[in-house]
């Protein structure tokens, strides 16, 4: 299934950033670097400037949502560099890291927060053409489920949005709307790879699709003054990531 650093979609906000997978199997625990940054990205969530910058097929990204992803890039920087040198990954682990995060360093953090909100839009636009977007009730089942797992976690991640937002509007109206988008991902993923049994195959042929619809897709300036970073260079940081994680997935 597509990358998640933690048992909620909140924590997916990262898919672009590098490997998050290797959350699960690095044994990393608190006090968890850049939480200093993730709360920041609540702050930008709750209380950001809600101005359209820019229309990605045709749907909207706004200054909070730049900052917030700016933030989150800075955070995933700072666990890349915490899990290749003190946790336990395998060599090959710590090389992929090291080349996401000199990628990450090379186009620069604005770039990156920009280019992971085009992927989303364009997903987002995608699965909402073809029907994919999940209904009320499957999007408040997902909820429910995640706050259960959240109520056990010390993730201070969680605990940075859910005191930004307050329980109520965190889990009735900014969680919804994360949760909307990665069921969406989900099943766009579903769709487009069903046929191929192998999973290396599989991802890899996720990734070619992605690919092709994010680099495709029309994007719009509305404020460029607004706007962190170049549309050229957050589409050639895309191009060298999908380069990337194309390397990683055909090697298995």
């Amino acid at each position: 299934m597509r990358y998640r650093i933690g048992t909620i979609a909140l924590l997916g906000l990262l898919v672009l950033v590098g490997a998050v997978a290797l959350a699960r199997s690095a044994g990393l625990t608190a006090p968890f670097p850049g939480i200093d940054r993730v709360e920041s990205a609540a702050e930008a969530a709750r209380n950001g400037d809600r101005e359209t910058v820019l229309l990605v097929a045709d749907k909207p990204i706004t200054a909070a949502e730049l900052t917030e992803m700016e933030h989150w890039v800075a955070a995933n920087l700072a666990w890349m560099g915490e899990v290749g040198t003190r946790m336990a990954v395998t060599e090959e682990q710590r090389a992929f890291l090291e080349r996401q995060a000199r990628l990450i360093e090379e186009y620069g953090k604005p770039t990156v927060a920009l280019a992971a909100l085009i992927v989303d839009r364009t997903l987002e636009a995608e699965a909402q053409r073809q029907g994919l977007w999940p209904d009320e009730r499957t999007v408040q089942a997902r909820v429910e489920r995640d706050r259960d797992l959240a109520a056990t976690s010390d993730d201070p991640r969680i605990k940075a949005y859910l005191q930004a937002f307050g329980e109520t509007a965190f889990w009735q109206v900014h969680y919804p709307r994360v949760v909307a988008l990665e069921i969406a991902k989900e099943r766009l993923y579903q769709e487009r790879t069903k046929d191929e049994p192998d999973p290396t195959r599989r991802q890899a042929r996720w990734l070619a699709e992605e690919r092709a619809l994010v680099l495709g897709a029309p994007i719009e300036v509305v404020v460029p003054e607004r706007l962190p970073a170049s549309i050229d260079a957050a589409v050639e940081y895309l191009k060298q990531y999908y380069d990337l994680q194309s390397s990683v997935s055909s090697t298995g």
